[in-house]
């Protein structure tokens, strides 16, 4: 049997959670084009007849940013990446190298782990900047090239990824984890970050990273989930846009949460929604 922990580093919108959530099964970690949409370290458990894997989804790194949210998370991946069995740094082939890859691929370089490179969106023809990143095949243990998105060769991935893991007994009964493999997350973190997934869906490029949730209450009853939870923003101009004319687009982000928690949770849920400002409630994100 092998176990072990495996992290996912690179660039903003590389497909981090796309590619975690696919290979757990579940969805774990929320997406949204927005870059910098995970703000923490986010552990998926992933198991087979060969052994376990833990999988830990990270922010991705900001070369430079002025956000305080983005400051603050942007250097989680690099704290993380000597804890790892495995590392698998993950490139977004149809965007150009830059100032952010070559911190990547600098932290990367300086930990003494086996290292795995995946070339993700292998499924979209153009642009493909796939020459740029040939010269790194000699550096890493193995060069897997996949569309996260597609499901295509994560199954040579993950043969990859056991190859390299340490062997050791299972550290987690499966069975806890058959309907929600996240390791780290209580459900209103989860909850929070569903909502804070339907923002950026609907809000685009409208408000900027000073956005947050706060779930107050979940309450389950006989036959729904009782949900109040609060959007946090940074200043009132924000907290306009978000609630939007006569409160049609918190109605809209409301509306979304609501129709995924119910498909995830399998009963109706009742999400009591507002908007609240509070110019510091990011110093208080750990």
């Amino acid at each position: 049997m092998k176990t072990g922990k495996v992290i996912i580093v690179g660039r903003p919108n590389a497909g981090k959670s796309t590619l975690i959530n696919n290979l757990v099964g579940k969805k774990i970690s929320i997406i949204s084009p927005k870059p910098q949409t995970t703000r923490k370290i986010i552990q998926g458990l992933y198991w087979d007849k060969r052994g376990q894997i833990v999988f830990l989804d990270t922010p991705g790194i900001f070369a430079k940013t002025k956000d305080p949210v983005a400051k603050k998370i942007s250097g989680l991946a690099e704290q993380e990446l000597g804890r790892a069995d495995v590392i698998v740094y993950l490139v977004d082939r149809s965007r150009s190298r830059g100032e952010e890859e070559n911190r990547i691929l600098g932290a990367v370089r300086a930990v003494n782990r086996p290292k795995i490179i995946a070339i993700n969106k292998i499924d979209l023809a153009r642009p493909n900047y796939l020459h740029e990143y040939q010269f790194l095949e000699d550096e890493f243990d193995a060069w897997v090239e996949i569309s996260a998105l597609k499901r295509q060769h994560l199954k040579t991935l993950l043969e990859k990824i056991f190859a390299f893991l340490p062997e050791g007994e299972p550290i987690f009964d499966p069975k806890l984890f058959e309907a929600f493999p996240a390791l780290n997350i209580t459900p209103e973190e989860f909850v929070a970050e569903i909502i804070r997934e339907k923002s950026f869906f609907v809000l685009h490029q409208e408000v900027p990273y000073t956005i947050g949730v706060k779930v107050e209450e979940i309450r389950e009853e006989a036959d729904l989930f009782y949900i109040k939870a609060s959007i946090l923003t940074t200043a009132d101009r924000y907290k306009a846009i978000i609630v939007g004319h006569r409160g049609q687009t918190i109605k809209r982000i409301g509306t979304q949460a609501r129709k995924e928690l119910e498909l995830i949770t399998n009963k109706k849920v009742f999400l009591d929604l507002e908007v609240v400002t509070d110019p510091h409630w990011y110093q208080e994100e750990s």
